[in-house]
């Protein structure tokens, strides 16, 4: 292995935020970037989402990472070369009653941003995705364009695309130290010896608490399990069928390849906290009655679910802030430490803007793609926590 004495940038991390920064700034002709990577690419939370690629959001920070995303999935070969194995399905997002008024706000703010998304009747569902339960629906929120993408490939893509612009990525290399002095960062120690850089990104994702405490940082980010389960895709049901989050019943859905489904509980739920010194051995074995629940709940929006056969789950692991959103821009108190982590279940969608919001604040002092601002890693301290306007209850 070439391992670097030197850099410009160091990227902690080698998930889809941490490559999707790699390729950014490469792109943006930064000097010298280096990603560490301590398994292999893929290899935590990006590897194991469920790669749902939709832009309904209840806060326009996140609308604006996903919409400003969007174009890189669905143009993946033409910007970044390869393929993610977007599929465009159609997504719904169905909301409990109490929150429909809070739905037409949100539509509203989505639109206004550009997105693609009107509001459905269930009748309306219905007749898009005969194949769903609707009676209970009054509306909805659709987009015709979005649908999934395959969370492998697209970090593989963009990783390999940041190495032709001159990024380095080392895997199997584990940062086990940041090096401060007055109050700045100095370099990594690693695995393999030490990298010296005037600048380092702490992008591990649920592992963001532990990279942040070797540089003195409480960073309170809680790690919880979520479980995914994989179905025989019902008889009746086309494939690709339509994406959906029903928060009336708790749970998503979405396609997958060779006629099979892939389907988890919504909105927490039976999501499992995780102890920080516990997450290098969570486990990923599903859980049998978890995956019951699952079923359970997707049977009251489809019932031909009940006939299909579960093949295989996995467990994978998100980082969440106290309120719910990311931990963006410069750590407080060290001057070249920038944080990337805490996106919870959100950052496979809204990688591709957030890597470019961080190499332009990184380069340029001020991110352009979105006003990430009200995400800064100090608004704990200063009680400007983010709160979304229409937030669901």
């Amino acid at each position: 292995m070439d391992k670097p004495k030197t850099a410009d940038i160091i990227i902690i991390g080698g998930g889809v935020i941490g490559v999707s920064i790699a390729f950014h700034l490469a792109r943006m002709r930064a000097a010298k970037v280096v990603l560490v990577e301590r398994k292999q690419l893929a290899g935590g939370a990006s590897g194991l989402s469920s790669g749902l690629v939709r832009m309904h959001y209840d806060n326009p920070i996140e609308a604006e990472f996903a919409f400003n995303s969007f174009d890189t999935f669905r143009y993946f070969d033409e910007i970044i070369g390869g393929d993610c194995g977007f599929v465009g399905t159609g997504f719904v997002r169905i909301p409990h009653a109490r929150n429909q008024e809070r739905l037409r706000a949100n539509v509203g703010m989505l639109q206004d941003i550009g997105i693609d998304t009107y509001l459905i009747s269930g009748a309306e569902l219905g007749d898009i995705a005969g194949y769903l339960q609707t009676d209970d629906i009054s509306i909805a929120a659709y987009e015709p364009q979005s649908g999934y993408a395959d969370p492998y490939l697209t970090t593989v893509g963009i990783a390999q695309a940041a190495k032709r612009h001159g990024a380095q990525i080392l895997q199997g290399v584990e940062v086990i130290g940041i090096d401060l002095e007055g109050g700045r960062v100095r370099g990594v120690e690693t695995s393999v010896g030490y990298i010296a850089a005037p600048v380092v990104v702490n992008a591990a994702g649920p592992w963001g608490s532990v990279v942040a405490a070797m540089a003195g940082i409480d960073a309170q980010i809680t790690p919880f399990k979520h479980q995914a389960t994989l179905i025989e895709t019902p008889s009746l049901v086309p494939s690709p069928h339509l994406t959906i989050i029903d928060r009336v019943n708790g749970v998503y859905l979405r396609p997958e390849t060779g006629r099979l489904s892939l389907t988890g509980i919504s909105g927490g739920g039976q999501n499992t906290e995780v102890a920080i010194d516990e997450l290098d051995g969570f486990g990923e074995t599903p859980i049998p009655q978890i995956e019951l629940n699952t079923l359970e709940r997707l049977y009251h929006r489809l019932p031909a679910v009940e006939a299909s056969a579960v093949r295989k789950g996995h467990v994978g692991v998100e980082g969440y802030t106290s309120d719910g959103h990311a931990l963006l821009g410069p750590a407080n108190g060290i001057d070249g430490f920038y944080m990337a982590t805490g996106l919870s279940g959100h950052g496979f969608k809204e990688a591709p803007a957030v890597g470019q919001a961080m190499a332009e604040l990184i380069l340029n002092g001020k991110a352009e793609v979105v006003d990430i601002t009200p995400l800064r890693p100090t608004r704990f301290a200063e009680g400007q926590i983010y709160e979304a306007p229409n937030a669901y209850q």
